[in-house]
């Protein structure tokens, strides 16, 4: 049979193009064998009615970071294949090598590292001074076959993988790297994982297109998906669960890369709001939901004349789209004149928001930097701004509520329609309006517009 290298596609003739991926040159003739070392799967269970099926009730093993147990749902489960994703050089390895340490306390736990040797790894635990290495094992195999005899012969019960980009095996068509062989791999994985029941976590490094892998497709092939994410340059790295089969997500952990390893940032406040008591012009704090988990944010606009023909408009963690979109907002609902301004607007700590609650707090950073006047800096900023200028309801309104209070802030202004689902306890905290021109006029009233 040939086998297209790219995209897998098979043909018992060889050819010059291949007809799925248009690649050139790309068919390789291969042979047909039996597959004799595939994990053997379980016998599935008859059909049955849904009413009769009960829940999960698997045990969960706690991997002893409190913010990773959390994102994940409460811990690992037997068979769980996790996916963690990143750009090269962000930290994945090193999470995972503290995280391979701790499970070690929980059961036979090896730590495949088929890009580094385990020297490397070594040298790089004994930096890590939270890592034990009296009974985490490590191997530099990076054929799954024998990675599925080992974990058979030994009866290990964590595995992690790094990476799945340079894995291998016999029956995998194309070359190391390549999608084929990619998808190959995470399958034959994921296959170990629920046949034996194991947990098994897997390293993909992110492309320049922001995709696992090339194509996202290990995300369809796994149990849950984390994004490791952060500024190289940064201490700070933001772990996201983007899929989970056994909890929610969309949530984030929020962790303090040191020259001894990564800590958990339970309180993010030092991170994301300002280190000052007093605000400055285009500056007001938000509270966006990621995940479950309410985040106090610290929201910069910097509006200044345009010095070219063309206007400048940038926004950095916030959605360009949507801050477009209220840009126009502000100058055709409360007839402020910013249409010849450079706009830009920055969300402090490197976080990026998707929350359409940050809206309102939007547009009060443009208008106080495009005025020169400051926000009152006790003071958070909750509502949707819809297209004629209304705020509209946004969820959760509690639980931001109890993280404002938390964070001693005085007052919050929210949009009327949430006011009827405040508790008692916030009452006196809250301000409710019903379009952006009410607050426009209370917090910029008599300021004149240049």
């Amino acid at each position: 049979m040939y086998i297209c290298t790219e995209c897998g596609y098979q043909s018992v003739k060889w050819m010059g193009k291949c007809p799925n991926c248009s690649g050139w040159e790309t068919f390789r003739q291969k042979d047909i064998k039996p597959l004799s070392n595939q994990p053997k799967s379980k016998v599935k269970a008859a059909p049955c009615l849904l009413k009769d099926v009960g829940g999960l009730t698997e045990q969960r093993y706690q991997t002893y970071f409190s913010e990773l147990d959390r994102i994940l749902g409460g811990g690992l489960v037997s068979g769980q294949v996790i996916l963690i994703g990143g750009e090269p050089g962000v930290g994945k390895s090193t999470l995972l090598l503290e995280v391979a340490s701790r499970l070690s306390k929980s059961g036979k736990t090896m730590y495949v590292s088929a890009e580094e040797s385990p020297q490397q790894i070594g040298v790089r635990a004994r930096r890590l001074k939270k890592v034990n290495l009296d009974r985490l094992y490590i191997s530099d195999e990076e054929k799954v076959e024998n990675i599925y005899k080992t974990i058979e012969r030994e009866q290990f019960k964590f595995i992690v993988v790094d990476s799945i980009q340079v894995m291998t095996s016999s029956f995998a068509g194309g070359t190391r790297g390549s999608v084929l062989s990619i998808r190959s791999c995470a399958d034959y994985l994921t296959e170990i994982a629920k046949t034996l029941g194991v947990v098994i976590f897997i390293v993909g490094h992110v492309t320049k297109s922001g995709a696992i892998a090339g194509p996202k497709l290990l995300e369809h092939v796994v149990d849950s998906v984390l994004y490791f994410e952060g500024e190289i340059l940064s201490n700070y790295r933001i772990l996201r669960s983007i899929k989970n089969r056994f909890g929610p997500t969309g949530d984030i952990a929020v962790f303090d890369m040191t020259s001894t390893g990564l800590s958990e940032v339970k309180k993010t406040n030092d991170i994301f709001l300002p280190h000052k008591k007093e605000s400055s012009s285009g500056s007001c704090v938000i509270c966006p939901l990621e995940g479950l988990r309410p985040i106090l944010v610290e929201l910069q606009s910097l509006v200044s004349q345009a010095t070219f023909s063309t206007v400048r408009r940038r926004s950095l963690g916030f959605d360009f789209n949507r801050f477009s979109l209220l840009v126009a907002i502000i100058e055709k609902r409360l007839k402020v004149k910013i249409s010849g301004e450079d706009i830009f607007l920055n969300v402090a700590g490197g976080l990026r928001i998707n929350d359409p609650a940050a809206d309102l707090g939007a547009v009060v950073a443009i208008i106080s930097s495009f005025l020169e006047k400051k926000v009152p800096p006790e003071t958070v900023f909750i509502g949707e701004v819809g297209l004629g200028g209304e705020l509209r309801r946004v969820g959760n309104i509690n639980s931001r509520l109890k993280e404002i209070d938390r964070a001693s802030f005085k007052y919050c202004y929210i949009p009327e329609a949430n006011q009827k689902e405040v508790d008692k306890k916030f009452a006196d905290k809250v301000l409710g309006f019903s379009n952006v021109g009410e607050i426009y006029k209370k917090l910029f009233k008599n300021r004149g517009i240049r």
